[in-house]
């Protein structure tokens, strides 16, 4: 077995923990599978470098080399920054520039399925639905703020945060009291209607 020396563990938390860093926090935020990092090294190497090339440069760039190369509080700090920190705000930054991308028609729907694109879009306005049971009996609710509705690669699983009735010409009744929503798995029903807005 090779010796491990200490320049190897600086190559592997340089070039490979930021980018894996990142890569965390993007998974948080956005739906994916689940991977190993040894199947996706060359990615994580990737963001890392981008890191490398935004943080660390302009840091030996721009703070004083007496810093730097003390074994001070700041010289400490500057590390931490570099290797920790800025790998955790880099995947806000790109969503948010693929977020306006995306409103603005510059890129393609990121959504995977429409089940996606059309969840994401209701979390903030809400939505009234109506859900036609595989028994035949149609059930109706809220899907506001404390709703959830799974994502890809696991969608169709559904929490609808109020209980309505709805009447056998697809009206919706009065909320079902003491009820606090309903809880619906991809087998339970055939069919959903999306009534956009909220109350």
């Amino acid at each position: 077995m090779p010796e491990i020396k200490p320049e190897h563990l600086l190559l592997i938390v340089g070039f490979v923990l930021p980018g894996a860093i990142s890569m965390f926090v993007y998974g948080l935020k956005v739906p994916q599978m689940e991977f190993a990092l040894k199947d996706r090294i060359i990615e994580a190497i990737c963001f890392s470098l981008v890191n490398y090339v935004l943080v660390w440069v302009p840091a030996r760039l721009y703070v004083a080399p007496s810093i730097l190369q003390a074994t001070s509080f700041a010289a400490w700090l500057v590390q931490v920054i570099e290797f920790l920190v800025a790998p955790v705000f880099w995947p806000f930054l790109l969503l948010g520039i693929l977020h306006k991308a995306e409103r603005r028609g510059w890129i393609g729907v990121r959504a995977k399925t429409a089940w996606d694109y059309l969840f994401d879009r209701q979390s903030d306005v809400g939505c009234w639905i109506q859900v036609e049971l595989n028994d035949g009996r149609t059930v109706g609710g809220v899907y506001g703020t404390r709703s959830f509705a799974s994502s890809w690669p696991d969608p169709g699983h559904l929490y609808l945060e109020e209980l309505w009735t709805v009447d056998p010409f697809g009206v919706f009744g009065h909320k079902v009291v003491g009820e606090p929503g309903i809880l619906l798995r991809p087998g339970d029903y055939k069919l959903l209607r999306v009534f956009a807005g909220g109350r």
